[in-house]
């Protein structure tokens, strides 16, 4: 018969951190990631900033280049894009990560009248919202998409 000893001294050892770290990731659900993109530094910090504080996984790019680079990487669930970029716009960036990545669904943004008319065109499957958009528009759209994709 062994005496287990329940004093200050634990009668089991500590489990090393990696078992606890994996443990956790696989208990805890993974977040959903969102990759911002705008030319405008400013538009795309304050929406990662606004995304990372309502529970989303979100990483900015300020081209339609660097989006494409982060996007294989790191395989965002949602693309949330502004529409008038230099070089790429935001409906050719969409069309290639969602070649890429036919899961990921998108949201552009656009300031331009006329937009939405472009995408009915070419019958993309994209949402589109008014530039600026509300913080709790832009939360609500995305669990929307997010229902969707399901």
């Amino acid at each position: 018969m062994s005496i287990l000893r329940l004093d200050g001294d634990s009668a089991f050892p500590p489990p090393p951190h990696d078992a606890v770290a994996q443990f956790s990731e696989r208990s805890a659900p993974r977040r959903r990631r969102v990759l911002v993109v705008d030319d405008e530094r400013l538009i795309t910090d304050t929406v990662v900033q606004i995304l990372n504080i309502h529970g989303y996984d979100a990483f900015g790019a300020y081209s339609a280049n660097e989006a494409m680079k982060l996007a294989e990487n790191f395989h965002p669930d949602f693309l949330l894009s502004d529409v008038m970029m230099p070089g790429t716009n935001g409906i050719e960036l969409a069309v290639a990560v969602q070649e890429m990545l036919p899961t990921v669904q998108v949201l552009l943004f656009s300031g331009q009248a006329g937009t939405s008319q472009l995408i009915e065109n070419r019958n993309l499957p994209f949402a589109l919202e008014a530039k600026p958009i509300h913080p709790d528009k832009l939360i609500k759209t995305l669990e929307n998409l997010g229902r969707r994709r399901r």
